[in-house]
């Protein structure tokens, strides 16, 4: 059980982490901590993983071609916003609608935030179906999991884990990291968007493990 604790804590630290890169420029002082030895030590242990290490060295290097840039802070907000605009000038929108077609996916996000009584609303805007609340969610629903009184109640909570994965990230997720990866001259928020995509192909697979069987 405190292996499932430590690893549920893990979990839910990398996907709200992906999910501020996604949600608004970074401010010089978070550019600032991509040089300092938490989150050297971070990304290290993240590329001890052997699905992860080359795009954790892919990200590396952004980083530090991020760091020596001049006016760092208001080039990667001039690239945030050319990327992930919510105008219609947007070059890969953030949004699951964009990508899987579906009718509604905005409003399924919504009534599933609202069946589950996570609340997302003070941190981001609508529509819902937005990438970092589907990546916030899923953090919400970890620790959901890892706080469960029963075996029940914590089955429960990693079928809500799955569904969200299965019915939404992984289903759009892939166009959008490939757009991303084709869009983005300078590179970080490319990088970033592959260690995204083989972070939530690792935790599909451990999701199937981890879950009792059916």
């Amino acid at each position: 059980m405190q292996e499932f604790m430590a690893t549920s804590e893990r979990r839910a630290e990398l996907y709200w982490w992906f999910a501020t890169l996604f949600a608004h420029p970074l401010c010089d002082e978070e550019i600032a901590e991509y040089d300092s030895y938490d989150v050297r030590s971070f990304l290290k242990s993240l590329s001890t993983l052997d699905p992860m290490r080359e795009a954790v060295a892919e990200l590396n290097d952004a980083i530090a071609r991020l760091l020596v840039r001049p006016t760092r802070q208001e080039a990667l907000a001039q690239e945030f916003t050319a990327l992930f605009s919510r105008s219609s000038a947007a070059r890969v929108p953030p949004f699951e609608s964009t990508y899987h077609y579906a009718a509604h996916s905005a409003t399924r996000m919504q009534e599933r935030l609202e069946r589950l009584a996570i609340a997302v609303d003070d941190k981001y805007e609508p529509p819902f179906d937005h990438l970092s609340v589907e990546l916030d969610l899923m953090g919400s629903l970890i620790i959901r999991a890892a706080e469960a009184q029963s075996a029940e109640e914590r089955t429960q909570w990693l079928d809500e884990q799955a569904s969200l994965l299965h019915e939404h990230l992984l289903v759009w997720y892939p166009d959008f990291e490939a757009r991303c990866r084709s869009q983005d001259e300078f590179g970080f928020y490319g990088a970033c968007a592959r260690l995204l995509g083989v972070f939530l192909t690792m935790d599909a697979n451990y999701l199937t493990l981890v879950q009792p069987a059916q």
